[in-house]
């Protein structure tokens, strides 16, 4: 047991360099004994390890967000360059091209090394909360795999030069098999879309739901990890509309201009007019987005098709959102359902009122008429309403049958049961309380008993003496 005492007055967490007891400077003297040395992940206070565990956090959130800038700035230099060369602005073996190149290749190396500090970072996170002493316990097999493939991914940019390749184009109805030649950096470019999954960690880490303690407390508790899919999850429940506008424009404006990439070179590397379009482009991505496909623009090579398909299914999956969030929209509330429904049991009782009286009125002429022997028109016509009305009853009664079904939720279900498990807890605390009363009752009675018998022994004394 720890047999510091920590003083109340200085914070568990949020150092900033003022309190040397939550420094980084464990290694200090405290008791005679030095700590920190041999154990780093081992603390003497739990204000050490919170303030350490902060300290971790802040700077994974600060690798997080510088790799990102590098990703960004990497697509973008990626961009600028291939726009230059596709334009013949510039040529792929002038020394413009391989200055690009050459910070695409400076960006990429720091993007790397940035993401290696953030895992680092987050294994030593893991190494505070378990409280481990070597960092090695901490590298799973599914943690090495996860980090190997985000740095193959990060590592893919178009390197300086003028390299070409040739694959195969796609053979439609009245066509003939032909080759095509592209750039090697239509290959290399291509993959650095990737690292936009940055993105995702970025609004993670940025996320008030992963940064508040008390809601990290509160889904421990409940064993809810929070990860994006939590994090997207939340912001699709709060903020639909902007979530899925920012999703379906990014991914059209990526899509559109990737498929512009590959679709821009035709026979020898000449270029094709009608694909090297961005607005034909972004035409074929909105028709397959939309799942319309009219065919007046269609991919002519493999890797265009594979844009299309992606295209299609994120197309299928936006949709499939939409209508969702439009259904949940469109769906009345718990409040608007209790006033839609009071309006129309209200309504339904007014014309039920009014159709007993018409059954009244009916049944009194039909018996009037019978009874003076008028003509049987009249009769017959009152007979008629007297049905009409006995019909109309059983319709408004199946009505209000079916509105207090529709009513009956899993809401007012679960209510209703937290109304009687309330009602059953008070009864018991109430028998409980009876229960203390009677038994003290009982003892009051027994002592006037022993009371009255000695009463009576004394009497008979006094009679006998």
């Amino acid at each position: 047991m720890s047999t510091i005492i920590e003083n109340p007055e200085i914070p568990l967490v949020g150092m900033n360099g003022r309190n040397k007891l939550y420094s980084d400077d464990l290694s200090s003297p405290q008791n005679g004994t030095f700590i920190g040395s041999s154990r780093p992940f081992r603390f003497e206070t739990v204000g050490k390890m919170l303030a350490k565990r902060k300290e971790l956090f802040q700077k994974r959130k600060r690798h997080c967000d510088v790799s990102l800038c590098l990703a960004l700035l990497g697509i973008v230099f990626m961009i600028v360059e291939t726009e230059l060369t596709s334009a013949f602005v510039i040529g792929r073996s002038t020394l413009v091209s391989y200055l690009m190149k050459m910070c695409i290749t400076a960006l990429t190396v720091s993007l790397l090394i940035f993401i290696a500090l953030y895992h680092y970072n987050d294994i030593q996170i893991y190494a505070v909360d378990n409280g481990v002493d070597d960092l090695r316990l901490a590298m799973s097999a599914t943690r090495i795999i996860k980090i190997l493939a985000e740095f193959i991914v990060c590592s893919i940019h178009p390197i300086p030069g003028a390299f070409s390749i040739t694959w195969q184009a796609t053979v439609a109805d009245g066509q003939i098999a032909r080759k095509m030649t592209v750039p090697l950096d239509v290959i290399l470019s291509l993959p650095m879309f990737l690292r936009f999954y940055l993105i995702c960690r970025a609004i993670m880490l940025h996320s008030r739901l992963y940064q508040d303690a008390s809601s990290q407390g509160l889904g421990a508790l409940n064993r809810i990890h929070f990860n994006f899919r939590f994090i997207f999850k939340s912001l699709m429940t709060l903020y639909p509309e902007y979530v899925l506008a920012i999703i379906m424009l990014f991914s059209f404006l990526t899509s559109s201009w990737a498929l512009r990439l590959c679709e821009m070179y035709g026979e020898d590397g000449d270029k094709d007019d009608v694909h090297a379009s961005f607005l034909n482009c972004m035409w074929l991505i909105a028709v397959t987005f939309l799942s319309v496909g009219y065919g007046d623009i269609v991919p002519t090579s493999y890797c265009g098709r594979g844009i299309a398909v992606l295209t299609g299914m994120m197309g299928a999956g936006c949709t499939a959102l939409v209508v969702a969030v439009l259904a949940r929209r469109l769906e009345l509330s718990r409040s608007e359902k209790y006033v839609h429904d009071f309006v129309i049991d209200a309504d339904l009782d007014k014309r039920l009122k009014h159709n007993a009286a018409n059954v009244m009125r009916a049944g009194w002429f039909v018996y009037k008429y019978k009874k003076s022997k008028e003509r049987s028109s009249k009769i017959v016509s009152h007979h008629r309403k007297l049905l009409r009305a006995v019909y109309n009853i059983r319709e408004i009664r199946a009505a209000q049958r079916r509105l207090m079904d529709n009513s009956v939720t899993l809401v007012e279900v679960g209510k209703s049961q937290n109304e009687i498990t309330s009602a059953i807890h008070i009864m018991k605390c109430r028998q409980t309380i009876l229960e203390e009363k009677i038994v003290n009752v009982e003892g009051k009675v027994s002592l006037i008993l022993d009371q009255v018998v000695a009463i009576k022994r004394a009497l008979y004394r006094a009679k006998d003496e």
